[in-house]
């Protein structure tokens, strides 16, 4: 039989991809008349290193914006435009319950996956730098090769360490010489308690085979741990939790026989442990008592997103806090207690007891009596007080108090654990992090701190690499889920970018830590199953490995803007998306990366509705502060902005809206002070601490600055000298003008066109700026600023000049005109902002924040509502607007939304029917056509007894049509039916 592969007939090797390789083989038969065609697909397992490519372009090209490192089983989002390209595990993360994309937030279409087979095939074949290069290594290598590569590299750290670094150091001598008496660090009296009898059910007087069953037990709870959310497919006695429960009886019936044994003590520590992760991780929770409520089982996340649809229904946008969601369910409970849905009610009440109740739970680890990580350290306790000399009891003590914010004594027990084992990695590990979290920092210890936090770091990259791993996470400590391991390393990136270190000592760059930080996060996210606070903890350690990132890549001087941007927009969407509780960190961060954005890429319309969001939710955080109100202004001039820009090209001067907001202004000044002083003239000087000066001032004053009518901004957002290029001040700044020559020439569109000298030595070079910026050198032509102005000006964004130009130009100004457009068709295509209706969304949210402006937030809304009609946000808000002044109004919005088919609605889509029904029985509209069909609709979802509040009111006012009309309706059956016309005599509507 013929056979070919790939429609090759060689029998070549087949090159393997690192993510998925696909392989077509076709198979004849003998005479050729039968064919089959068989799709194999080969998937490589994801590689433990996070590697950085040769070539920038490829790095940029080949670069997860979640994880930050290579594309792994890369897919792409089809209509996206630029494409938008995520590893497969973190899309299905963002995708799977909101079906939008998560970069840019526009709706998914159908068949929207894409796989990049091609991709994956050339990045494989791409070059890259071995991971082990800061330790000398500096062979290249295929990424494809990589794996084997590293597990071979002759430069691979040691297994083994060396204990004199540990012995030889003055703590060591001091604290455990041995002429020196010590005496216990811990003072601890064991007892037995309430909880621990209860566990001790066994009467099995063999410890060995109590230990053993324990064991056993053990190993089926991580044979049995699940991998979804579906709780349902366990039998009885066969739910992990039970596993882990048997285990502790066994260890628990092992401390009662040998109570001075320190061993059955910390098993039991472990396995009380692992009860928290595995409710925290994989939602898993123990059978509770009726009327109990469950405020970590795996329903949380569904009730956590329940909660935020109503907080949008009453005006609590983005993330709002405990606060906000809590007032938004007490307003859903009376608005269903007015509209006598009373089981409806009773639900809201309880989802409000629910996250009550969840909102005084710790951030952190549980610290209540029950709680089995407090259950856990007092054992790991009572293990250190019997055998003080056990490194792994002083560790895990340490350790926890460490987790406690108990510094100081976490630190003695950790180098006492150190001390007793001097080779130990982990013990290494914590050690410099306890030094780190010291209260005055590491202080003279800072290089022996980054010296162990590095062996950690390699320790932990050659155990993943070998796939070394425990069932218990208390014994697996060297594990991605373990989150104060990762932000530790956060940690250590940070302290060598800020401390000096020894040079005789190789070490990792602060963005090669960061970068294995960012990837290891982004994956343990996607191991847990619940949404708890070690998925928060998670999240936190993906967010500061990522900011991080960005805040080198703004620094480095050959990072291209287009890197910056998409790299602010992914950090945005994660922000967005994380299920991170509101709070002011998560809100400064998110405004700093929208920021960093605009100042990448200021005329870019969707980095400027970025900001613009991050700023209204910075104002909806605290709507009474000067800070907020300063953070609302701008925000409305940033939403103004995007929508201006949209349609004209990303490149030009920043828009005067942007250049009039004070945090930009002094950004610009504080750039302008650093390039003074790397060419510093004295006039110069002075007219940028002037510049400084005002930008301060204007910093404090009232509201924020006026957008001038005219504004010289050809600046790029960086120094020369790590930029290149003429750098010219904008939003106010001082500019240098060479004398004699003409400087401004202004349009309506508030953006001057300067000719610029800048002299650098003798030579002097002429630079024409006309809305150009960056390197790309992109010109607006005269068309398309008058495209710009008009659509300006359709929006009422710009007023019309007072003046009138002249008609007439001198050849000068022509002549420059044509270098200008000479340039930019020399510097390539300019991508073009495309027309969304995102920031006029959230121009109207911002406008709908006070009463002088709602009527320009209902045009918004309407205007949004015609670009994109599938958006349901725009329709519940707008009537949100209308409902008290002009409910019928709002009533005619709701029935604009396109309802789906009802055999595909959801609970969701009940929503919009059910308002229609609630106000057009408010208003008595009972003849209103469109009171019995969404009656219907509204029944179909939620039942007919959420319609018994009205069947009521229709039946006292004779309606008995309307009333036959939706009953046949919600049965799908006619009027005529007979079962319907004998219901219908018994009600007396015949």
């Amino acid at each position: 039989m013929k056979v070919t592969v790939n429609g090759k007939d060689d029998t070549k090797p087949v090159p393997i991809a690192v993510g998925v390789t696909v392989i077509e083989v076709l198979v004849l038969s003998a005479d050729g008349s039968n064919s089959q065609v068989y799709r194999i697909i080969v998937t490589r397992a994801q590689l433990p290193f996070s590697v950085k490519f040769t070539d920038a372009q490829e790095q940029v090209k080949y670069e997860c914006p979640i994880s930050l490192a290579a594309l792994y089983r890369p897919v792409s989002i089809q209509g996206s435009v630029p494409k938008h390209t995520i590893s497969t595990q973190y899309l299905d993360l963002l995708t799977r319950r909101s079906k939008t994309d998560p970069l840019d937030e526009t709706i998914l279409i159908e068949n929207w996956r894409l796989p990049e087979y091609e991709l994956d095939m050339n990045m494989s074949a791409a070059n890259v730098f071995c991971c082990f290069a800061y330790r000398g290594c500096g062979d290249i290598v295929l990424l494809s090769d990589f794996g084997n590569h590293a597990r071979s590299c002759p430069y691979k750290p040691q297994t083994e360490l060396d204990p004199k670094t540990v012995t030889d150091a003055e703590w060591y001598k001091e604290e455990f010489s041995t002429s020196k008496s010590s005496e216990p660090i811990l003072k601890h009296s064991i007892q037995e308690r309430s909880w621990e009898k209860r566990l001790q059910l066994v009467h099995d007087s063999d410890l060995d085979n109590l230990q053993i069953q324990a064991k056993e037990q053990i190993r089926l709870y991580g044979r049995n741990l699940p991998n979804s959310g579906d709780m349902l497919s366990y039998k009885d006695g066969m739910f992990p939790l039970d596993y882990l429960h048997q285990a502790a009886v066994y260890y628990a019936s092992a401390v009662k026989l040998k109570p001075k044994d320190a061993r059955y003590h910390f098993y039991l520590a472990t396995v009380l442990e692992e009860q928290y992760y595995a409710s925290e991780i994989y939602g898993l929770r123990k059978k509770t008592e009726e009327g109990e409520l469950d405020v970590s089982s795996a329903k949380a996340t569904g009730k956590d997103e329940e909660i935020l649809a109503i907080c949008q229904l009453h005006g609590y946008l983005g993330r709002p806090s405990i606060e906000q969601q809590l007032k938004a369910l007490d307003m859903e409970y009376h608005q269903l207690k007015e509209q006598s849905q009373s089981s409806r009610a009773d639900y809201i009440q309880n989802l409000y007891a629910w996250k009550s109740k969840q909102a005084g739970k710790s951030s952190g680890f549980s610290l209540g009596e029950e709680s089995p990580v407090t259950q856990a350290f007092l054992k790991y306790k009572d293990a250190l007080s019997l055998d003080p000399n056990s490194w792994q009891y002083n560790f895990h003590v340490g350790r926890h108090l460490l987790l406690r914010k108990q510094n100081n004594e976490a630190l003695m027990l950790l180098q006492n654990s150190l001390a007793l084992r001097p080779m130990s990695p982990i013990a290494r590990y914590y050690v410099g992090l306890a030094l780190l979290e010291q209260e005055n920092g590491p202080g003279a210890r800072v290089q022996e701190a980054i010296l162990y936090l590095q062996q950690g770091l390699e320790d932990f990259i050659s155990k993943l690499a070998a796939q070394e791993s425990s069932v218990l996470l208390a014994e697996n400590l060297l594990s991605p889920l373990n989150a104060q391991l990762l932000m530790g390393f956060i940690k250590f990136g940070k302290v060598l970018k800020s401390l000096p270190v020894n040079p005789s000592t190789s070490f990792m760059t602060p963005q090669q830590v960061l970068h294995f930080v960012a990837d290891w996060a982004a994956r343990a996210i996607c191991q847990c199953l619940h949404r708890g606070v070690v998925t928060q903890d998670l999240e936190w350690a993906l967010l500061e490995a990522c900011f991080g990132l960005l805040e080198f890549l703004v620094e480095d001087a050959s990072a291209e803007e287009d890197w910056v941007r998409k790299r602010c927009q992914a950090l945005s969407a994660l922000i967005r998306l994380t299920s991170i509780p509101g709070c002011k960190k998560l809100l400064d961060m998110q405004e700093k990366v929208c920021q960093l954005g605009v100042m990448s890429s200021p005329c870019n319309s969707n980095a400027l509705y970025l900001l613009g969001n991050a700023q209204l939710a910075l104002y909806d955080d605290k709507p009474s502060s000067e800070e907020a109100q300063l953070a609302f202004q701008n925000s409305k001039l940033s939403f103004k902005a995007s929508i201006r820009l949209e349609n004209m090209p990303t490149k030009g001067p920043p828009p005067a809206e942007l250049t009039s907001q004070t945090w930009w202004q002094e950004w610009k000044a504080a750039q302008e002070l650093k390039r003074q002083k790397q060419a510093p003239p004295a006039s110069a000087g002075r007219e940028v601490m002037s510049a400084a000066k005002s930008a301060k001032e204007a910093s404090k004053g009232k509201g924020v600055t006026q957008v001038p009518k005219v504004t010289s901004s050809t600046s790029r957002p960086y120094p020369p000298s790590k930029r290149g290029g003429t750098t010219t001040s904008g939003g106010g700044n001082s500019r240098m003008v060479k004398p004699g020559v003409s400087s401004t020439k202004t349009d309506t569109t508030g953006v001057s066109h300067s000719k610029v000298h800048t002299t650098a030595g003798s030579n002097t070079k002429s630079v024409i700026t006309v809305a150009a910026r960056g390197r790309g050198g992109a010109v607006l032509s005269k068309t398309a600023t008058a495209a710009r102005l008009q659509a300006a000006n359709g929006l009422g964004l710009v007023k019309p000049a007072q003046h009138s130009a002249p008609s007439h130009e001198s050849s000068a100004t022509k002549e420059e005109d044509k270098q200008v457009i000479t340039e930019g068709a020399a510097s390539g295509p300019v991508l073009v902002n495309s027309s969304s209706f995102l920031p006029r969304l959230g121009l109207a949210r911002a406008l709908s924040r006070t009463s002088e402006t709602l009527t320009d937030a209902a045009d918004l809304y309407r205007e949004v509502i015609k670009m994109a009609p599938e958006v349901v946000d725009a329709y519940t808000e707008l009537a949100e607007l209308l409902v008290k002044t002009d409910p019928l109004g709002a009533v005619d919005i709701y029935c604009q939304y396109p309802q789906k088919l009802s055999q595909e609605r959801s609970f969701d889509d009940a929503f919009i029917p059910g308002e229609i029904v609630r106000l057009l029985m408010k208003c008595e509209k009972y003849e209103d056509p469109r009171l019995p069909d969404n009656m219907i609709s509204y029944g179909k979802i939620m039942g007919i007894g959420s319609l018994e509040k009205y069947i009521s009111i229709l039946e006292a006012k004779f309606k008995t049509n309307i009333l036959k009309k939706v009953y046949a309706g919600i049965h799908d059956k006619s009027e005529d039916d007979k079962d319907l016309q004998d219901f219908f005599r018994f009600k007396c509507w015949i």
